[in-house]
Order: structure tokens, then C-alpha cells, then sequence
């Protein structure tokens, strides 16, 4: 006999998301659902507004990856009307988005989610001098985690369980079985995590010397920036520079160190080994690094073939909304795409926690459109990028991935 499990809402992302599951006898989940209850209707609101507005409203459907949601809106409008952009105003668009994509990166594995791993309350067992020396494993010049670092880290964390307000702590479930770290391992992790506090601090402020502000900044317009006087000062150039080695030096010698840890710690762990369901990956050109040239090249892989990258066809890109709260006969291409509100109730079923609505797998129970490409499920992001770069040889990802 099934049981139907609702966890609603998972906080740790942007946008709130509802997870329904059905677990067997030997709970097993043997059906899934994701849904997300949150209506943006950005596409609704854009309609009748001044092209010139698009980028600045379409950042606000999120509070962390803004910038990515300004640039392409308003690259949507230049492509619309055939604006060029100056070489120097889309070196300037690169380094936000570079400022952006670290800032995002370190945000998501400590802040957001570093707290499902990392035991705050086993690193207060831990020997400071046993965990200084098993940060060397990681790295050898280990980031604020020297014997000292680590004691100190471990006083100020007694004196938040001391005073009863656990802060950011709170709410979790410490000594639960699937944390695998040692107390020494966790004392690292948590040290880290309360640097990451402070380094995402400095990202935000890179974005913030071109864009004017963080998270949503304002210097990006359709044909090129209005920060010109910034990007024309040495001083301030020199500024960002110096805010993204300190980053830079945080993302090596931490970041890269407790992505090894956790890999040791859970490689045996049976989601971790369980593969990729969908083989499909997707790329596109990014990183400005020079006139034509980006850091990641863009490409498609199928079937998990690396040894063939075809290029991105935009013509194969459309979104489906059969499980989405939307009226459209078949999947459309978002040239064509309609944002047609159609909503059904949830359906009351008995749960793990007695009777609730619940979505309705069959039918519709998302407001996120399924985006495909040639009719089939792929992949983005950054597991994406590393591989479609692996496929197309570029050096920048082969030698990171030769010394890791």
C-alpha cells in the first residue's frame, strides 16, 4: 500500500517549490510530483509597458539570479530591434554576470543548502587541532581554519545555543543519520559557512561597482550601460578587480576544498550514485573573454554522447504545459508562447499527516512551463556547461578538471 508524502514549501530555493511523493511498504518513493505554487506572470505584465522597462521587471521575478533575467531581457528587446551593443559595454555586461554567477554559486552550497550536510551541533564535539590538520587533506593552504580559527568558531556557535537563539541554525536536524561528516569535518564546514556569510557580501559588492546596486541593479540599458564613467576609472576597475581575488581566493582554497570533503564523505551514498535520468545536456556561449570569444562554448549533447556537440538550433526550443496551470493545445516555441492562465483545485487525499489537497498528477499541478528541445527533456546549468565544454575540448575546463 502507497502512503503520499507533502512537504510544502521547500524554502532553500527561489520561488518556493511543492514536492509530493508516494512511498511503498518499504518506503520506496515510487511516483513524484514538483510544483511550483508561486504565479510570476511577467509576460502579463510586460504588456503595454516601454520596451526600455523590460530588463529592469523581468529581474524581479527573483531575488538572487537577478542579473541573468535583466541581461537577457533586455538582449531580447536589442534582438528585437537589431541594437548594437559596443564591445566595451558587453565586457562590462560579462563581468556582472561573472560577479553573479560566483556570488549564486557560493549563496547556493553553503547559505542555501550547506545545513543538510553540515552538523552544527556535532562541531561542537570536535577537536579544533584534529580538524585543522584534516582541512590540509583538501587543500594545502586551508581557508580560516587554522587550529585557532576553528576554536574560535566553535565559542561563538556554544554562545548562540547558550542564549536559545540559534539564528540561522535553528529548525534543522542535527544528528540525524544521513549527516556523514565526522565533528572534525563539520567544524570545518561550518567555519566555512560563516565565511561565506562575509565573502558573498564582497561578491554582491562586484556587481554593485557596474550595476549601481545588489540584488537588483540598474546600469544595464538597451543598446549598452550607463555606468561608462566607472568602467573608464582605473581605480574603480582595480576595485573589482581586488574584490573578485579575494573571492577568487575564498572560491580555491575553501570552496573547491569542501566540495572534495563532501565527495569523500558521501560516495557511497546511493543518490549520489544513482546517475543522471536525463542525458540531454545544453549550453550556450558565455563569459565574454575577448571580441567573439567566450569562456564556455555553447553546444547540445544526446543520449550522453560527448563526442558529438551539435549546436544550439533555437528553432528546436519550445515549452509544454500539460501538467502546468496554462491553456495551450500543444508545446509552442516561446516566440509563439502564450501565458494563458488556467488553474484546477487540488484533489483531498490522506497523507502521512492525515487528509490535505494534493496535486493532481494526472492533470495539471505546476505554474512552470517544461521547456524542451526537439521535443525531449535537457539539462542546463552548470553540470551542462562543464561537459559540453569537456566535449569541445576547451582548455580552460580540461585543466580543471586534469588538477581536481
Amino acid at each position: 500500500m502507497t502512503k503520499r508524502v507533502v512537504i510544502d514549501p521547500i524554502t532553500r530555493i527561489e520561488g518556493h517549490l511543492r514536492i509530493e511523493v508516494e512511498v511503498d511498504e518499504n518506503n520506496v518513493i515510487s511516483k513524484a510530483w514538483a510544483s511550483s505554487t508561486l504565479f510570476r506572470g511577467l509576460e502579463i505584465i510586460l504588456k503595454g509597458r516601454t520596451p526600455m522597462d523590460v530588463g529592469l521587471l523581468v529581474q524581479r521575478i527573483c531575488g538572487v539570479c537577478t542579473f541573468s533575467h535583466y541581461l537577457c531581457g533586455t538582449k531580447a528587446v536589442e534582438d528585437a530591434i537589431g541594437a548594437q551593443v559596443p564591445l566595451n559595454a558587453q565586457y562590462l555586461r560579462s563581468m556582472m554576470l561573472d560577479a553573479l554567477h560566483i556570488h549564486d554559486h557560493i549563496v547556493h552550497f553553503y547559505l542555501l543548502h550547506g545545513l543538510d550536510w553540515i552538523d552544527v551541533v556535532s562541531a561542537l564535539s570536535a577537536d579544533p587541532a584534529k580538524a585543522a590538520q584534516v582541512a590540509m587533506k583538501y587543500s594545502d593552504t586551508p581557508y580560516n581554519v587554522g587550529e585557532g580559527d576553528l576554536r574560535a568558531v566553535q565559542e561563538k556557535v556554544q554562545k548562540l545555543v547558550a542564549t536559545g537563539k540559534l539564528g540561522p541554525f535553528a529548525n534543522a536536524y542535527w544528528g540525524n543519520k544521513t549527516y556523514k561528516f565526522t565533528p572534525e569535518q563539520n567544524l570545518i564546514g561550518v567555519a566555512h559557512y560563516l565565511e561565506a556569510l562575509k565573502i558573498q557580501r564582497t561578491a554582491a559588492e562586484m556587481m554593485a561597482i557596474w550595476g549601481g546596486k545588489n540584488p537588483h541593479p540598474q546600469s544595464i540599458v538597451v543598446g549598452g550601460i550607463t555606468s561608462v564613467r566607472d568602467m573608464l576609472s582605473p581605480a574603480r576597475l582595480q576595485e573589482w578587480a581586488q574584490k573578485h581575488a579575494n573571492v577568487q581566493d575564498f572560491v580555491v582554497r575553501a570552496y573547491q576544498a569542501d566540495l572534495k570533503m563532501a565527495a569523500d564523505a558521501y560516495k557511497t551514498e546511493p543518490s549520489v550514485l544513482g546517475g543522471v535520468n536525463v542525458k540531454n545536456f545544453m549550453a550556450i556561449d558565455e563569459f565574454l573573454i575577448s571580441e567573439n570569444k567566450y569562456l564556455f562554448k555553447g553546444g547540445v549533447i544526446r543520449n550522453g554522447d560527448l563526442s558529438k556537440i551539435e549546436p544550439v538550433n533555437p528553432d528546436l526550443i519550445e515549452e509544454d504545459v500539460t501538467h502546468a496551470w496554462y491553456n495551450a493545445d500543444k508545446p509552442q516555441h516561446p516566440f509563439d508562447g502564450t501565458t494563458i492562465p488556467e488553474h484546477t483545485p487540488f484533489v483531498k487525499r490522506d497523507t502521512v499527516y492525515g487528509e490535505l489537497p494534493t496535486v493532481d498528477g494526472a492533470g495539471k499541478y505546476s505554474w512552470v512551463k517544461s521547456p524542451r528541445y526537439n521535443g525531449e527533456p535537457v539539462e542546463v546549468g552548470p553540470l551542462a556547461a562543464m561537459l559540453v565544454n569537456y566535449g569541445h575540448g576547451t582548455p580552460e575546463v580540461l585543466k580543471r578538471l586534469m588538477t581536481s
